[in-house]
């Protein structure tokens, strides 16, 4: 049985929760990240509109490497990243290998993944991505994309 309650980060990192959307029938996708202390209070968060992308798992790795440009933004580089797409756990668990459609995509998160001091991923329940899923979903249906961040300038201290 799969838990259902939000994961906190551990002292000193923060929490990345990242997911996707994507339309079939006209080939686009959309991603939302965002940013949360251990207390679970925001710190960023974004959500970007894709016009091209082959499939979901495409999408899944787009946001993947949005949630992980989003906290370099900010300038944190201790964070664990929840992700509801278990391809993008296994894959990055695995050293980042695919040979799929999102190979390309896969190659750029482990070149980001290496500027971390710390960083984990861990698969989660939809129920707990639920802010990330509706960041994904607002961007495909505004065909927009946008960051909201609190102040980085006092993150970058508190990140390092």
């Amino acid at each position: 049985m799969m838990n259902n309650s939000r994961k906190k980060p551990a002292e000193g990192f923060l929490m990345i929760n990242v997911d996707a959307s994507y339309d079939a029938a006209v080939g686009v996708g959309s991603t939302g990240a965002v940013i949360e202390d251990a207390a679970g209070g925001f710190i960023a968060a974004a959500h970007s509109y894709i016009p091209h992308v082959v499939d979901a798992a495409m999408a899944e790795a787009f946001a993947l490497r949005d949630g992980l440009l989003l906290a370099q933004q900010i300038g944190c580089n201790r964070v664990e990243i929840q992700v509801d797409c278990m391809e993008v756990v296994t894959t990055m668990n695995e050293g980042g290998f695919s040979a799929t459609t999102a190979a390309p995509i896969y190659d750029e998160c482990c070149q980001h993944w290496m500027d971390f001091a710390a960083i984990s991923i861990s698969h989660c329940n939809r129920d707990c991505n639920l802010v990330a899923h509706e960041l994904a979903r607002q961007a495909l249906l505004d065909k927009s994309s946008f960051v909201w961040v609190d102040d980085p300038l006092i993150l970058s201290y508190n990140c390092l």
